[in-house]
């Protein structure tokens, strides 16, 4: 579990993890939707094209975004 799930709750830590922890079902829900509907970006390979710097730019943030997600739904101990 990220830490961000218990910032701000200093004073109650183990009631929001387990509260967390309780919504395991709805963040496993969410992968699932999250892994078959939002692919990763393909890298552009066309060089020539002008606007390869900017596509590839957007590719690779919207892969980023795509993976911190994931990794923030990720609550399992271990």
């Amino acid at each position: 579990m990220k830490s961000i799930w218990l910032k701000g709750h200093e004073k109650n830590k183990e009631a929001r993890r387990e509260q967390i922890k309780s919504a395991a079902w709805a963040f496993s829900l969410l992968e699932e939707v999250l892994e078959k509907e939002f692919k990763k970006k393909p890298l552009p390979k066309d060089y020539s094209d002008p606007q390869w710097v900017h596509k590839t730019i957007a590719a690779n943030e919207y892969n980023r975004a795509l993976d911190d997600l994931l990794s923030l739904i990720q609550i399992n101990e271990g």
